[in-house]
C-alpha cells in the first residue's frame, strides 16, 4: 500500500458519483433489443457432437488396456528382429515379382 498519499488520488476519492439519467436506461435496452444477434450453433449439430464424444469416452474406458510387460520372445510371437527380417524378405519378394 502506498504510504505517501497522492493529492490527485485524494481528490478523486472526494468526488461524488452522479446517477445516470433514467432515460439512458430505456435507450440502452431499446438498442440492445434491436441489435443483431450472433448466429447460434444448430441443436442437431451440438447433439451430434455430444453423442460422438460420449461414444469416444465409452470406447476409451471399456477397451482393455495393452499389457504392460512385453511377452517373452519364444512364447507367443516371434522376436522383433525376426519379424523385421520376414517383412523385409516379403517386400523384396514383391519388388522382384514386379
Amino acid at each position: 500500500m502506498n504510504t505517501h498519499p497522492d493529492p490527485f488520488e485524494n481528490h478523486l476519492r472526494a468526488l461524488q458519483r452522479r446517477p445516470l439519467p433514467p432515460e439512458w436506461r430505456a435507450e440502452m435496452l431499446h438498442a440492445a433489443a434491436q441489435a443483431p444477434r450472433a448466429p447460434r450453433t444448430p441443436r442437431w449439430l451440438v447433439a451430434g457432437w455430444s453423442v460422438a464424444w460420449a461414444a469416444i469416452f465409452v470406447m476409451y474406458f471399456t477397451t482393455p488396456a495393452e499389457p504392460s510387460a512385453p511377452q517373452a520372445a519364444g512364447i507367443g510371437e516371434p522376436a522383433p528382429p525376426i519379424l523385421w527380417q520376414q517383412r523385409a524378405a516379403a517386400i523384396e519378394a514383391l519388388l522382384a515379382a514386379n
